[in-house]
């Protein structure tokens, strides 16, 4: 079964300037990733298949995309696991300081992570949370993907 691709379609980015530092920041709908032309629910379906063990040809194949975007995809996740595995634990335990069991390790463990801060998230009483992956690009103010060497996820109390 191959899923047809949606159309392309321009939307506008709006930017605010920010009151400390008085630059212009873009402002990222939370369906979105930094420097990434799919949307959020793309592409983590494509790194969900990944994490699974699915080829990058297969998957690109199934949400025909070119599979050289899907390698890149899954390429810049596993050399970031590290960061973004220890960004999305700290953000797990500081919503609910109940231990996080991983079942996985290496780039897995990221998407693991990500569900558990996500399921935590959502027990949090009158919140409206989006979907996993706009969360994940909401909490990483959309830089999980990019080459951006500082920790995607602020850090907090």
């Amino acid at each position: 079964m191959r899923a047809e691709r949606v159309s392309a379609q321009r939307i506008w980015i709006r930017r605010g300037r920010c009151r400390h530092c008085r630059r212009t920041h873009a402002l990222l709908p939370s369906f979105l990733f930094a420097c990434r032309l799919d949307v959020a629910q793309v592409i983590g379906t494509a790194l969900d298949r990944a994490a699974a063990g699915i080829g990058a040809r297969t998957i690109a194949q199934q949400l025909a995309l070119p599979h050289t975007t899907v390698r890149d995809w899954w390429r810049r996740m596993r050399t970031r696991a590290p960061t973004l595995l220890a960004s999305l634990l700290a953000l797990a335990t500081r919503l609910d300081p109940a231990p996080v069991a991983l079942s996985t390790d290496g780039t897995p463990a990221v998407l693991e992570a990500l569900w558990c801060a996500w399921q935590r998230t959502q027990r949090r009483p009158a919140r409206r949370t989006p979907d996993q992956w706009a969360f994940w690009s909401l909490v990483s103010g959309g830089l999980a993907l990019t080459a951006y060497t500082s920790p995607p996820l602020p850090a907090g109390p």
